[in-house]
């Protein structure tokens, strides 16, 4: 659910924030101030804000007309107004203006939750979020997979050949270098840039990425591990929200390393993707991972393997690395280092450089199979299947 504030001074806002962020739930928050005591509540995306809270310590006529005019005009957000000792008029005068529930001030945690949690319960509210985009996750099971590769390249796939829009996050705090698979040049935004606004929405998401083809986006890692200091799950958990209200596909590249924020994004993704190659070492690791998963409580539904750089003179086969990890391979990418080498030098999307190539036609089919488009040409078994069993 998506919850915004909207203060009367910085204490107020600073004292509602903690109440909200504290609480320990999944939602969304925006937090805003008055702007020389207005609401100036069209600075929020009304749309897909479920619960507006506003907080003054006198009624104001202003904020009943603004109020009014949000309630007649819009089914979301259900208002909760925060004022010191209103009286009986002008407790109906809220009422008449559309206010859902009416708190003390200055708020208080108990009856702050208390409000929130009566409105989360009426069915309208719990219900009128639908989110449009889905959370694909891609993490590597061992250094090295290919897993920032595949994942971008599949974002290609997705945006050029199923016309789907589309967002690639890159969440390697450290070092991150998704920008120079996809493009010549990276943006001078990032992700930081985007954390550190006060009210977040799909305007500040979109003017911060590096546009990479039509429907295709990227949101870049901060350019030094400084600048990923202080960012939070909640900031991701936030970031994802708002995303997957504007794009179909929200791709997320994953570091290696399973933290607080790596775990919010797993937690939040309908299909996680765990890249390996064809080597003892990856399947050991690959099988770590999928061992953590599962005490992790994620449903086996939603996690995916994907074999990067496989070659019919490696003699592992596909059978025997099945039977290694004790789980059917879902996606097969084959060797073709020369071809994404190149790919990876120029900063042009595979599809891009050599459209015609087995490793291009896989991310068409992957991308194809993941936005629900059937292909006439992709046969009843993958041709992987059939080249490396």
């Amino acid at each position: 659910m998506k919850i915004a504030a909207i203060a009367s001074t910085p204490s107020s806002l600073v004292g509602i924030k903690e109440i909200l962020e504290s609480n320990g739930s999944e939602d969304q928050f925006v937090f805003l101030e008055r702007r020389e005591g207005a609401l100036d509540i069209d600075r929020l995306d009304l749309f897909s804000t479920n619960i507006l809270i506003v907080d003054s310590e006198t009624l104001s006529k202003s904020d009943l007309k603004t109020i009014s005019s949000c309630t007649n005009d819009h089914a979301n957000p259900a208002i909760i107004y925060a004022t010191s000792n209103p009286q009986d008029g002008q407790m109906l005068e809220l009422m008449r203006a559309g206010v859902a529930e009416v708190i003390g001030f200055p708020v208080s945690r108990l009856e702050l939750l208390e409000a929130v949690e009566r409105l989360r319960a009426r069915r309208y509210i719990a219900s009128s979020y639908r989110p449009r985009g889905k959370i694909l996750s891609f993490i590597s099971a061992k250094g090295g997979a290919g897993a920032t590769f595949i994942a971008g390249n599949l974002g290609y796939a997705l945006a050029t050949v199923c016309k789907q829009k589309v967002l690639f996050i890159d969440l390697h705090m450290q070092f991150g270098d998704a920008a120079f698979y996809l493009v010549e040049s990276a943006g001078p935004s990032t992700l930081t840039d985007v954390i550190s606004q006060t009210g977040l929405d799909s305007s500040v998401i979109a003017s911060a990425t590096t546009q990479v083809a039509e429907n295709f986006y990227l949101l870049q890692a901060p350019d030094s591990p400084d600048k990923a200091v202080g960012i939070k799950p909640q900031h991701i958990d936030n970031l994802l929200t708002v995303a997957i209200q504007d794009y179909d596909f929200v791709i997320v590249d994953l570091p290696r390393e399973i933290e607080a924020i790596t775990m919010k994004v797993l937690d939040r993704s309908d299909k996680i993707f765990v890249v390996f190659q064809p080597v003892v070492s990856y399947l050991r690791a690959l099988a770590k991972v999928l061992h953590l998963f599962t005490l992790l409580g994620y449903e086996s539904r939603k996690i995916g393997t994907v074999l990067n750089r496989m070659d019919k003179a490696v003699a592992i086969s596909l059978g025997k690395i099945e039977d290694a990890i004790q789980k059917p391979i879902d996606w097969v990418f084959p060797n073709d280092f020369l071809n994404a080498t190149e790919s990876v030098n120029t900063g042009i999307p595979i599809q891009k450089l050599q459209a015609h190539i087995p490793l291009s036609e896989t991310f068409t089919a992957m991308a194809c199979d993941i936005a629900g488009i059937k292909l006439e040409s992709v046969e009843s078994a993958p041709w992987w299947r059939l080249w490396f069993k």
